[in-house]
């Protein structure tokens, strides 16, 4: 019900459908195609995950389509929605472009790479999908459930500066 949070998530997809178009358009050299699968886990690694979209330019996305409990409150999560498709730009960035693991710094070092690539209102929302999530699995070993929510600045304020004080970002 927080008109901030309504106004950050809708932002979010913009930008993020804005990248996955550039990133996806036959038109662009070095495009990637990306496949939404049924498949629960597509690549059993990150390194995997980063060959296909190296070479043959392919990204298989696990859709959240199918499961009611990773269905997002303000983002379509119909197969190939606005949710699978921000989840397609984080893996093609985050993980294929910069060569990142699945892992907590992995998954760390993505989100602050891609704030970059987003205005302040959409990075509010990517700082709950991408930073909370990692966050709540690293911490319990069980992937969160999506929210509609947007995190304390104070506490992303204080990540970012971790970050630079240890030289991650």
């Amino acid at each position: 019900r927080d008109p901030l949070t309504r106004a950050a998530y809708p932002r979010l997809v913009v930008e993020s459908d804005r990248l996955f178009r550039r990133i996806t358009s036959p038109h662009r050299p070095g495009a990637v195609s990306v496949r939404f699968t049924t498949c629960p886990e597509p690549y059993v690694s990150a390194d995997e995950l980063i060959a296909s979209v190296t070479d043959p330019r392919l990204l298989e996305v696990a859709t959240v389509a199918g499961d009611p409990h990773r269905r997002h409150p303000l983002m379509d999560s119909t197969r190939g929605g606005a949710y699978d498709r921000f989840r397609a730009v984080h893996d093609i960035l985050g993980h294929a472009g910069l060569g990142l693991g699945f892992d907590r710094n992995g998954e760390f070092a993505a989100w602050l790479y891609q704030a970059r690539l987003h205005s302040a209102l959409a990075r509010r929302a990517r700082a709950t999908e991408l930073h909370g999530q990692h966050s709540v699995y690293w911490t319990t070993g069980r992937m969160a459930e999506p929210k509609a929510v947007l995190l304390d600045p104070q506490l992303l304020r204080r990540s970012r500066q971790l970050a630079q004080a240890l030289g991650t970002n």
